[in-house]
């Protein structure tokens, strides 16, 4: 669709996953440095506006990148985590069951605490990472950057109430759509044509008014 729209498109395998180098992903710690530099080479190569898109992790490690990162016209990010400890309590309390009965945040901020915290602390020792910053949530708030965010309200990967949070965490350039009867990364099967639409004209607004500013 993008092709067909006339963008040019970057697509990098993220480090540690597929053709990239990198001994392990950091959701978004070095991540962030990986995307700036990309943007940084496409801005070099000729570009007027660079726009982010990602989905899922990738959507959290686009906005995690905002904090090194100004340059892009606007971003979509489609299910993104708000924060890595908040999304790690969740997967704890889905994986022991509570995913069935639509607790797990409530387990995992109880049950599940304990084990998210030793494997992040583990991170840290073992390998100097502390994934306790990847806060997307942060780097939104700290942004102008417009941001579309996306989010299923029938996810329970990545649970819709960290796309609210990113909303919140800056209602004056985030817009957030939730898509009734979607599941993760599910909104584009369930609504594709206001999917694309919205994408779409989200981008041509925002790049037309980045191009005039540059």
């Amino acid at each position: 669709m993008f092709l067909r729209e006339g963008y040019r498109i970057l697509i990098p395998d993220s480090r540690a996953h597929g053709e990239s180098g990198g001994a392990m992903a950091t959701y978004g710690l070095l991540e962030s440095d990986d995307i700036h530099r990309w943007v940084s080479w496409l801005y070099g190569s000729g570009a007027s506006c660079v726009d982010g898109f990602g989905e899922s992790m990738g959507a959290a490690l686009v906005l995690e990148s905002l904090r090194s990162e100004p340059g892009f016209c606007a971003v979509v990010a489609d299910s993104p985590f708000a924060n890595f400890r908040s999304v790690a309590y969740d997967r704890e309390g889905y994986f022991v069951g509570a995913g069935r009965f639509g607790m797990e945040r409530i387990v995992g901020r109880t049950v599940g605490l304990l084990p998210a915290e030793i494997a992040i602390l583990y991170a840290r020792w073992r390998y100097g990472v502390d994934l306790g910053r990847a806060n997307p949530v942060d780097a939104v708030k700290s942004s102008a950057v417009p941001v579309l965010l996306i989010h299923g309200e029938e996810d329970i990967n990545i649970l819709p109430w960290h796309s609210r949070a990113l909303a919140q965490a800056d209602p004056v350039h985030a817009q957030l759509w939730l898509v009734p009867g979607a599941r993760h990364s599910g909104a584009v099967a369930v609504a594709p044509h206001e999917f694309w639409s919205r994408v779409l004209t989200f981008f041509a607004l925002h790049n037309s008014l980045g191009a005039a500013s540059t």
